[in-house]
């Protein structure tokens, strides 16, 4: 994975598969990859983690605030 358009590919793949995990599984690759000395590989997933987080923050359920009651 070289380009910019596979890590995209590769991001919604993995968020078809995993839903709201992708971004775990996607890390642990990355973290997997850096300790087995595999450079390039963790850097690729690196590459894939951002592409999830920027699509799941856009997808991002708002934060509901509900009132304090009087005393």
């Amino acid at each position: 994975m070289t380009d910019g358009s596979s890590d995209e590919t590769l991001a919604r793949d993995m968020i078809d598969v995993h839903g709201t995990e992708a971004a775990t599984v996607a890390r642990g690759n990355a973290r997997a990859a850096a300790l087995a000395g595999q450079a390039p590989q963790a850097k690729s997933w690196i590459r894939v983690l951002g592409v999830i987080q920027r699509q799941q923050v856009g997808k991002a359920s708002p934060i509901r605030v509900t009132p304090r009651p009087a005393s």
